[in-house]
């Protein structure tokens, strides 16, 4: 098929996932893959993003990848279908750290994910979790998993600052009975919300997800920029670790036999390098950084005085529903996690800049990806708005993005990346290390 019938073809299947594609606004969770009754939906790990690639011959065009996917209200406009943004909830909230060093030391912050999914799994409530891992021969490209077992689980330990797909390994769920965890971003367990809407099997198996609070996914670009700029073999490559090595942790690239190639702070390094390198649009247009559809959100509680005294981590956690409480209740009662109860408003507290309000600067990119994309005028006003209050409006990634032939196989942003200087985390950097320094000298 040429490039022109299959253009042509794309536009006709109007309610197949390639609009969402098409129009730049994928997030790559893979819920789409799952849906698909005919199975002809595969999911790319591009050179930038994840995205689906539909077989539009065998496409029956009967919506179903379209409605379980979480960009797809962005087509109508910029009103998502759920909640008043700007309300804070008075939701359950504790500050958790596993009491076994063993997983907290090299989990992101405190440990709390794996040790919830182990405790789980011991008790016989779950008998695994959706998980994924940046480890085998091409580390830089994520891979979800079913994960089954101990070594699994603490294969798949830590934040992953790059393109992850957690709802495509709910296929894998579907073949294997059991009950099942899921962790993902936001949009992730949407995605896996509204499959479970429409599948009850899917509802019977997962019986807990995990949300992690999200700021947005770095392209694969911004990884392997970070590696090229420290001349990592990626031949000799095996696993990466963005987080770990104590808090708030270290960028790590292991061989095979477990031997360091590449060891950076966190703060003033890859925090700054690789995090908020290079996003999927979507995340520009992003309403839900708390996870509103998980049962449980995780987050890192970036507290000053954790800068300056902590070196193992916390984790922060908000509690959504009743599976979500019970799950909590069992691990804490069992002596498997450390915690202490904290107002939700701390939680808030910890990423102010995720809150969005009716002021927040988001709304103008939002505004500004509507008239690029559509023609449409709506909220304009917050666009003029954030120029005058000099903000970001996000006109040039929108513009790129819009004019971008190859957007999720594209390579142009690591020239971009590479020319990027750390430092804005810097200072924080300095404070934690001055802890660390403090905590080995009275230990001694």
């Amino acid at each position: 098929m040429t490039k022109k019938n299959t253009k042509d073809l794309s536009r006709k299947k109007s309610n197949s996932v390639m609009v969402v594609v098409n129009k730049k606004i994928c997030c790559g969770c893979g819920a789409c893959s799952v849906a698909c009754p005919l199975t002809c939906i595969d999911f790319t790990y591009g050179k930038r993003f994840n995205y689906p690639k539909v077989d539009l011959e065998k496409c029956i065009d009967c919506g179903k990848c379209l409605k379980v996917c979480p960009s797809e209200f962005l087509l109508h406009g910029t009103d998502p279908e759920y909640g008043k943004l700007s309300e804070k909830e008075d939701l359950k909230s504790y500050l958790l750290y596993s009491p076994d060093d063993g997983i907290r030391l090299d989990s992101s912050s405190g440990g709390f994910i794996t040790g919830l999914i182990l405790h789980l799994m011991e008790k016989g409530e779950i008998d695994g979790a959706v998980v994924a891992k940046s480890q085998g021969e091409t580390p830089w490209i994520a891979k979800s998993v079913l994960a089954t077992t101990r070594q699994e689980l603490l294969d798949s330990r830590a934040s992953k600052y790059a393109p992850v797909s957690n709802c495509t390994a709910l296929k894998e769920v579907l073949e294997k009975p059991g009950r099942y965890a899921f962790v993902g971003t936001p949009c992730m367990c949407e995605g896996l919300k509204k499959l479970q809407d429409g599948n009850p099997v899917l509802k019977e198996r997962v019986v807990l997800s995990i949300g992690l609070v999200c700021a947005g996914m770095a392209s694969r670009q911004s990884t392997l920029a970070f590696l090229e700029r420290y001349n990592v073999d990626l031949d000799k490559a095996y696993k990466i670790c963005y987080r770990g090595h104590g808090w708030p942790g270290y960028f790590r690239v292991l061989d095979k036999q477990g031997e360091e190639l590449l060891k950076k702070p966190l703060l003033g390094g890859s925090l700054d390098l690789v995090v908020p390198g290079d996003h999927y649009l979507k995340c520009t247009n992003c309403v839900d950084h708390w996870g509103k559809f998980s049962d449980i959100v995780v987050s890192d509680p970036w507290k000053d005085d954790m800068v300056d005294s902590e070196m193992k981590g916390w984790s922060g956690i908000m509690v959504r529903t009743e599976a979500g409480q019970k799950a909590v209740d069992s691990v804490i009662d069992t002596g498997d996690m450390i915690a202490e109860e904290v107002p939700a408003q701390e939680m808030y507290d910890y990423n102010k800049h995720l809150f969005i309000t009716p002021e927040h600067n988001r709304n103008a990119w939002m505004a500004l990806y509507q008239l690029l994309f559509f023609g449409r005028f709506k909220g304009l006003s917050a666009v003029f708005r954030s120029i005058f209050r000099k903000q970001g409006i996000g006109l040039l990634t929108t513009l790129r993005a819009r004019f971008d032939k190859d957007y999720y196989e594209s390579t142009v942003a690591r020239k971009k990346l590479l020319q990027r200087q750390a430092g804005s985390t810097e200072h924080l950097r300095l404070r934690s290390e001055a802890a660390h320094q403090k905590g080995c000298s009275d230990d001694s």
